[in-house]
This record gives C-alpha cells, sequence and structure tokens, in this order.
C-alpha cells in the first residue's frame, strides 16, 4: 500500500486553488471557505455573479494498493492495483450518513479523491497544474446508505469509471474524472439561477432544515448531541442580512455540520 503523504487539508487546498484559477470554458468556479470569511466575502463581492449553481466537495485521501496480498486483488475483486478511500466510521459512520442526507436535496455534492500513484509526485502535480486531472469524484447521491460502525471503503481502479463500495462490494458505473470536469460543469450549467437574495434565503432555509431534521433523527436514535457550535449559526435571523453574508453562514453551517467545502459554479 502507498499513501500519497499529503492531508486531507492539503490536498482540497490544491484542488481548490486549481478550481479557483482555472476557466472552465465560459465558466468559473468560486470557492465559499469559512475559514478565510473576510476574503472570501472581499472576493465574491468584488466578482459578484450573476447566474450560477451551487456544488459541494467533501475531500477525502486515497490508499493505493498494487500487491498481490491487497484485500481486493487476493478476494478477486480486481485483478489489478486500485485505489481506497476510507469513510470515518466513528459513530457509527455519522458523518457518511449525514452526508447522503444532504446529498439528495443537493444532487450536486461529491467525495473528491486523489487518483495519485507511487510513481507520481503530489508537488509535480500541483506545480503543473494538474490536481484535477489526477483526482476522482463519486456522487453521494449514487453511495449507499450505512448505519453501523464497521469500516466501509470506496475502491476504484485509474481512468475505470466503475467504482464499488464495501463492505458489500457494490459496483457503481458513473464517477466523475478530473479530466472530465469542464463536461460535468457544462452540463450543470443549464441548470443556473440567477444568484440573488431570494437564492441565498433559499440556500440557507433548505440547509437549516435539513440539518434540524437529522439532529432529530439522530438524538431519537440515542446518538450523541455535540452540535452546540452550530445552533446560534441555524437561529439567527437573516431576514437582514445579505445575500453575501447569507451564503458564507451557509458555508459556514457546511462545513461544522458535514465537512463540505461550497463552490459557485458561475458564467464569466
Amino acid at each position: 500500500m502507498v499513501a500519497i503523504g499529503i492531508s486531507e487539508f492539503t490536498f482540497g487546498y490544491a484542488f481548490l486553488y486549481e478550481q479557483t484559477n482555472r476557466h472552465w470554458g465560459n465558466l468559473r468556479a468560486a470557492p465559499i471557505l469559512p475559514s478565510l470569511q473576510q476574503e472570501a466575502e472581499q472576493g465574491w463581492d468584488a466578482h459578484l455573479p450573476t447566474n450560477g449553481i451551487d456544488y459541494y466537495y467533501q475531500f477525502k485521501l486515497s490508499d493505493y494498493l498494487y500487491t498481490g496480498n491487497a484485500k481486493y486483488i487476493r478476494e478477486n475483486i480486481y485483478s489489478s492495483p486500485y485505489f481506497r478511500i476510507a469513510f470515518h466510521k466513528n459513530e457509527n459512520n455519522r458523518q457518511h450518513r449525514r452526508l447522503k442526507a444532504h446529498a439528495e436535496l443537493h444532487p450536486n455534492t461529491y467525495y473528491v479523491a486523489p487518483e495519485i500513484t507511487f510513481e507520481d509526485d503530489f508537488n509535480d502535480i500541483f506545480l503543473n497544474r494538474q490536481v484535477t486531472e489526477h483526482s476522482r469524484l463519486f456522487p453521494l447521491i449514487d453511495c449507499d446508505d450505512v448505519y453501523d460502525g464497521e469500516q466501509h471503503y470506496i475502491t476504484f481502479q485509474k481512468d475505470i469509471s466503475d467504482w464499488n463500495q464495501h463492505s458489500d462490494n457494490k459496483t457503481h458505473r458513473i464517477s466523475i474524472q478530473g479530466r472530465s470536469l469542464q463536461k460535468a460543469y457544462d452540463e450543470s450549467a443549464r441548470q443556473m439561477k440567477r444568484l440573488d437574495k431570494t437564492f441565498a434565503e433559499d440556500l440557507f432555509t433548505k440547509t437549516a432544515e435539513n440539518v434540524r431534521k437529522i439532529i432529530d433523527t439522530e438524538r431519537i436514535m440515542g446518538w450523541p448531541e455535540k452540535e452546540e457550535p452550530i445552533q446560534k449559526l441555524l437561529d439567527e435571523r437573516i431576514t437582514r442580512e445579505s445575500k453575501n453574508n447569507i451564503v458564507k453562514r451557509v458555508s459556514q453551517i457546511l462545513s461544522i455540520f458535514y465537512g463540505l467545502t461550497l463552490v459557485i459554479i458561475y458564467e464569466r
């Protein structure tokens, strides 16, 4: 097994940096980063798009397994090397369940993982602006639900769209290879909305209602309640807030509760 030797934060930063600086035909990407609220708001104000669509990314790391004693080669699921990303299994895979619930309302929600082998050097990939080409996106809407505390994985092979979710070893057909991401953005451009205050208010309302619903469900199931930091973000009124501040607050909720990064794809 080979780990690429970077953190999820580093990979996510590199992916978002490249998204921000690329021209996707007539489209651009604007990440809304809660850890850089002031800078993000200034950039958002200066380049306020008219029309756009919301995407949601959670960044994962992948291991590259290539020897004959790798579990899924040994079990004849694969006959050649593969990548593996692991779910966070704490509290009965709570994060994955939350992401699934979010994806039901927001189909453009993805796990994003690097597709890098031991022959690739991440620093060279980053400096050559090829992080996107060495990434894979898995739609949460297509993932299976997980309700236990076991370790679950997604596995996939280089340049093959199919992927498997374990432990049930269920094959899925659709993922986005990084080199095809512009095509996905182009196709979603047909669904763009006007990014006005109504959009921001609807985004906040839908996000807040879903978070409250998940918290109530988890409370009924008897899972630990650890949502104090987010309650103020959910309860404060947004009536007099600017659309920029509303979107910023949504990005904070997404980061704290789901571990998601909000990215707006918009027309230049």
